[in-house]
């Protein structure tokens, strides 16, 4: 089966480091190094995905970014540690939210939280590395337990400390507080989207439909958990949040 045609055109910009700016002598500011940082890591992350883990040099990321190969490798030790970087970055505003999640109301920052997965898994950038991941990872074992370790365990202790807070509060039944719910609901909320989007097909776009998928995963969820649907009250899907990216319908 041909791999999907994957783009990096909206990485294609001038360093935000030197645009509109005067070269000066002395070191760079903490903002100016930061830029410069998410710089490097943007383009990495378009050419990983653009021509693979394997395919994809030190040399080919120095010169789209117009930078040298020493202010890579004062970053990162090598291609390796660079792509782990990518990978963390991908996901970090994400896990970020979810390692702040209070436990206000378990169960609804748990539907949130669930939200944030499904949308996350249907980034183009986030699908691409997961492709890379099942591609090449069986070469690099490291990569995969730093995906692990870095993605997949934060988010999955998130929705057990959820879990549990929920059956604590009295807003599930006892006894599906554990390892199991938490990957069955991850399976349930994000399995078939992300199987068809790494199949090059486009599933759940439209914001509406997301929302309706979302809810009847949600919905068969709360059933099956013996969840209270009162203690969790939905997002509209035209109501702006972090959870819902609005897009236009096709």
């Amino acid at each position: 089966m041909p791999r999907p045609e994957r783009t990096t055109a909206h990485l294609d910009m001038a360093n935000p480091c030197l645009e509109g700016k005067k070269r000066r002598c002395g070191r760079p500011t903490p903002h100016d190094t930061e830029q410069l940082d998410q710089y490097l890591l943007e383009i990495a992350a378009g050419l990983f995905v653009q021509h693979w883990y394997a395919g994809t040099s030190v040399d080919q990321i120095a010169r789209k970014a117009s930078a040298s190969k020493q202010t890579l490798y004062r970053r990162y030790s090598s291609k390796e540690e660079l792509f782990k970087a990518v990978i963390t970055n991908l996901t970090a505003s994400v896990l970020r939210t979810i390692e702040e999640t209070p436990l206000h109301n378990p169960l609804q920052e748990l539907r949130h939280v669930m939200c944030l997965l499904l949308d996350l898994t249907l980034q183009p950038e986030a699908l691409g590395t997961y492709r890379i991941l099942i591609s090449d990872a069986y070469r690099y074992p490291s990569l995969i337990a730093h995906a692990t370790s870095t993605i997949g365990a934060p988010i999955h202790n998130c929705v057990v400390r959820l879990l549990k807070a929920a059956e604590a509060a009295g807003q599930i039944e006892p006894g599906n507080a554990d390892n199991t719910t938490a990957n069955l609901l991850c399976g349930l909320i994000t399995g078939q989207p992300l199987e068809d989007a790494l199949f090059g097909l486009k599933p759940l776009e439209c914001c509406v439909e997301r929302h309706a998928y979302f809810e009847r995963g949600w919905t068969l969820f709360l059933r099956a958990v013996g969840g209270k649907q009162d203690m969790c009250a939905p997002t509209p899907p035209d109501t702006p949040s972090l959870a819902y990216k609005k897009t236009a319908t096709p």
